[in-house]
């Protein structure tokens, strides 16, 4: 699914709106700045998923020896 994109305006005027959209249809956001991509927005599910499946990073790795 390719996201919507929204400049950081959009996000500031539409913010609940946008959420919703995240939350409730599973839309992914790209948000912009000055032509620029810093952030998405995904739903919740998709980044706890992504973080159970990806693998332990070497500073997790460091700090439990």
């Amino acid at each position: 699914m390719e996201p919507k994109t929204y400049t950081t305006i959009d996000l500031r005027k539409q913010m609940g709106e946008i959420l919703d959209r995240t939350r409730i249809a599973g839309e992914p956001a790209a948000i912009t700045r000055k032509g620029k991509t810093p952030a998405y927005l995904v739903p919740a599910e998709w980044f706890e998923q992504y973080m159970a499946e990806r693998p332990p990073s070497a500073d997790a790795e460091q700090s439990a020896a």
